[in-house]
């Protein structure tokens, strides 16, 4: 449903894919419904409310970076 490679860098070891939420919201999206089986099915369904994409972890964690999405604690 959501292709097989990564929609920035078009990498496709499913080892490093990951379900990405376009626009944000994926930690409020797991407070609203925290079982991934779940989300997963939401997903797969059409039904989750919010968009999501998929991205390798590399293109991930820069759109992260690049967006100021890191939730870092201060050690």
């Amino acid at each position: 449903m959501l292709g097989s490679k990564c929609c920035k860098c078009r990498f496709d070891d499913v080892r490093a894919l990951q379900i990405d939420h376009v626009n944000g919201g994926g930690n409020k999206a797991r407070k609203e419904n925290p079982s991934w089986s779940v989300f997963y099915r939401e997903i797969l369904d059409g039904v989750h409310k919010y968009p999501v994409q998929l991205l390798c972890a590399n293109c991930n964690f820069i759109k992260r970076h690049e967006n100021k999405e890191l939730h870092r604690k201060n050690v």
